[in-house]
């Protein structure tokens, strides 16, 4: 030091807090040019946005905080984007404020009730997104030792009352 001028460090200033501060400035005006460009390019083939299923970075960074981070998305989409980002359990109504927050509007008299089934038949088919408790949902692989499938014998039944095949709940066994 010469004389008395004072460097960023002796003053207790950190140079790195500066960087990572216009970093994230910077990375915040890069994500929202990656929204406004896949709202403009719509789906791509196949009907899934380039959006946050095909760039895993963009789940986990914060980026769904801003309006427009959601369009173009399906709600199964939407709701694993958002659990990824939130690392915690979400319900149907935080869902849909959250939903209407980053673009992804629904016309349903009822949102949470719509997110609900959506993500009912997801957990059912897929088994990605699980039901944690009444109306909350979380990843699979948060759950890792922890089975989320309906018993086989439930299935089963549900199966047969759906196609008309074998018996009904009323019906007794015919003795010979």
């Amino acid at each position: 030091m010469k004389g008395n001028q004072m460097t960023d460090e002796s003053k207790g200033i950190d140079p790195y807090e500066t960087v990572l501060a216009d970093l994230y400035a910077k990375r915040e005006q890069i994500l929202q040019a990656i929204a406004a460009i896949e709202a403009i390019r719509g789906p791509t083939v196949g009907g899934i946005n380039s959006g946050a299923a095909a760039n895993p970075n963009k789940l986990g960074s914060g980026s769904l905080d801003h309006p427009g981070a959601l369009l173009g998305m399906s709600i199964v989409d939407a709701a694993k984007a958002l659990l990824a980002s939130k690392r915690t359990p979400l319900k149907n109504p935080e869902f849909a404020a959250l939903f209407k927050a980053g673009g992804l509007h629904m016309n349903s008299k009822e949102p949470a009730n719509t997110i609900g089934s959506v993500l009912t038949r997801r957990m059912a088919e897929v088994g990605d997104v699980v039901r944690v408790g009444r109306g909350t949902w979380g990843l699979k692989e948060w759950y890792p030792n922890r089975s989320f499938k309906v018993k086989d014998d439930e299935k089963k039944e549900e199966r047969q009352q759906e196609s008309g095949d074998g018996p009904t709940r009323t019906s007794k066994p015919v003795d010979p």
